[in-house]
């Protein structure tokens, strides 16, 4: 508890040079054991029982570039959570045998780990909203449903495995299951091996303890880096497909494309041109009644009040489609006190502490450059695409 802030602040600075995080988390075991051949709805059942019904131990995390480096050789953290209270709280025996072997100190981290009801809003803003970030796990269905449960401040997981899974998108976005690539990767034994043998087979040798979610982190990113050297894994349809619900999450996958295709297909032809993207965009006028350009753009971040809003402002009084001599501005002041045609604008509030993405140097606010949201009069369908 005494460094995270200083240490989820390193991360959050390191995050812009190396966008690909290796995820782990440790826990005190299953109350209900799910047989292995059991259905994709009644294993999340199972699931939300056990992380309902018990605290996350540890979170690890390992930061790495597309090229495979550190910052510095060894580089990871561990985020040792107060929520576990080794007399008290559910758990199953040998498991908690297993993470004390392992050099795990609950009693220590009972007195001075995180509390997550204090610190999810850190966490979530710092370390997994808005950096384009690529999440790397390892038989990461516990993984993903304890990181949900911390970020959400504790509250229990959606009642159905849809459910779930939209909202642990909307988390952690690009989320890959290594488990599940290697199915496809030849010579990995269908994926059915644990995370040692894995590291073994891409002849991996890292030196560390195992069960300790900073080294399994970092173990998990060397060997990313090494099955990508082999084969081609960074594709859509390994994208948040988790080992062991995989029928489910492809089901889901698969439903969310056809829905966002209809919703696609009912807006005026100009705004279909305009691509799905995360983060500051430039927009550019159209040179002519069918051109638009968008381009996605990485930019340092500015602190904002906590009541602050963002102003979205076309110059022109008109609606779509714009005249070519249009133009896009970005206003930003307090709520309510700046009175705009209900035809051109929109106020996005950012009500939550934290940090919110802005040009460098600091923008003009009458230079016509960039701004966060499509938002034409179509706010509610744009801010689904464009986050």
């Amino acid at each position: 508890m005494s460094n995270v802030v200083e240490q989820s602040l390193v991360i959050e600075d390191l995050l812009r040079y190396f966008p690909i995080v290796a995820i782990d988390t440790e826990f005190p075991g299953f109350l209900r054991d799910t047989p292995r051949h059991t259905s994709d709805e009644q294993r999340y059942a199972d699931v939300k029982h056990n992380v309902d019904g018990t605290s996350i131990i540890q979170f690890g995390l390992a930061l790495f570039d597309a090229s495979g480096n550190q910052p510095w050789p060894g580089c990871c953290w561990q985020f040792n959570f107060a929520d576990f209270d080794p007399d008290l709280s559910a758990s199953s025996p040998n498991s908690i045998r297993l993470l004390q072997e392992s050099g795990h100190d609950l009693h220590k981290n009972r007195r001075n780990g995180i509390k997550s009801a204090q610190c999810y809003s850190l966490l979530r803003h710092k370390l997994f909203r808005g950096h384009n970030a690529k999440y790397i796990t390892f038989h990461g269905l516990y993984d993903a449903a304890y990181l949900m449960k911390v970020l959400t401040a504790g509250r229990p997981l959606p009642d159905t495995l849809p459910e779930f899974l939209f909202e642990a998108g909307n988390i952690l976005g690009e989320l890959y299951d290594l488990k599940h690539v290697a199915n496809s990767c030849p010579g990995l034994l269908g994926g059915e091996l644990g995370l040692t043998k894995l590291a073994r087979l891409v002849e991996l040798k890292a030196e560390g303890v195992a069960h300790q979610a900073g080294f399994d982190s970092m173990v998990i990113g060397l060997v990313f880096t090494e099955m990508k050297k082999r084969w081609e894994i960074e594709k859509a349809q390994f994208v948040m497909v988790l080992y062991g619900v995989e029928k489910a999450c492809v089901e889901f996958k698969i439903k969310a494309s056809i829905e966002r295709a209809q919703r696609l297909s009912s807006l005026p032809p100009l705004l279909q041109w305009l691509p799905p993207v995360h983060g500051v965009v430039n927009y550019h006028p159209p040179a002519n009644d069918a051109t638009i350009s968008v381009e996605q753009t990485i930019i340092p971040q500015l602190p904002l009040p906590q009541s602050s809003s963002v102003v979205v402002n076309y110059s022109s009084p008109g609606l779509l489609p714009l005249p070519q001599s249009s133009s896009v501005v970005v206003n930003y002041s307090s709520p309510g006190l700046l009175p705009l045609p209900q035809s051109s604008s929109v106020v996005v509030n950012y009500s939550s502490p934290g940090l919110l993405p802005a040009s460098d140097p600091p923008f003009n606010p009458v230079q016509p450059v960039q701004y966060y949201f499509y938002s034409w009069p179509y706010p509610m369908q744009f801010m689904h695409y464009f986050t």
